[in-house]
């Protein structure tokens, strides 16, 4: 089993929920902690997801496996630029959306939805792409997809229980995502290197 891959995998879902988590901490000191901007929060992360899904599904649709991987290898590193960029971005964004109205509800919801589309929409991005690239370089489609699935469970696990008790409890918000966009640097680079295999990968037993 190519289990690099399903290390990158893991990894993108890893920085993709440990943000969702954290960006509730980031948007709490300008619109506060409710029920609605943690609806904003989710609804706007996994709409974005969803999109990316849809786009990285439509462009693994043909082209060799390397081509795919060095675009998902992109799409994660995107996703890991808007991560790190957040928290810096923060005070300008409160500025246009919160100053002249800080109570209003509209207001509050498009403040904490609109950061957390550009990260969730690149991670959606890279994991479709991931996993055809490897699915057309493996005979064991069916062992490989589960195990993908599996992979991406097991990272978003990870991310969420590493964001709420580990990473903000160690460094704070503006650490910890600079830390998880640096991550998702790494797994891109490590997707790009996976995409420099001369060999097919190694088929599922």
């Amino acid at each position: 089993m190519p289990v690099v891959a399903l290390l990158a995998e893991g990894l993108v879902a890893f920085c993709a929920l440990a943000f969702e988590v954290i960006a509730a901490r980031l948007i709490a000191p300008h619109a506060g902690m409710s029920t609605d901007t943690w609806t904003a929060i989710i609804g706007a992360f996994l709409l974005a997801l969803a999109l990316g899904n849809r786009i990285g599904g439509a462009l693994a649709a043909s082209d060799s496996p390397a081509i795919l991987l060095r675009r998902a290898s992109l799409a994660a590193a995107c996703g890991g630029l808007a991560v790190t960029v957040a928290p810096f971005a923060m005070p300008a964004w409160d500025g246009l959306v919160l100053a002249s109205a800080p109570t209003a509800l509209w207001r509050i919801v498009l403040f904490a939805a609109i950061p957390c589309i550009p990260a969730g929409l690149c991670f959606g991005i890279a994991t479709p792409l991931l996993m055809m690239s490897v699915l057309r370089a493996t005979d064991a489609r069916g062992a490989f997809a589960g195990a993908m699935y599996a992979a991406g469970a097991a990272g978003s696990v990870a991310g969420v229980l590493a964001a709420l008790w580990l990473l903000l409890d160690q460094f704070g918000v503006r650490a910890s995502l600079v830390a998880i966009g640096a991550l998702a640097g790494a797994d891109a680079l490590l997707l790009l290197m996976l995409s420099r295999r001369r060999r097919p990968l190694p088929a599922t037993a």
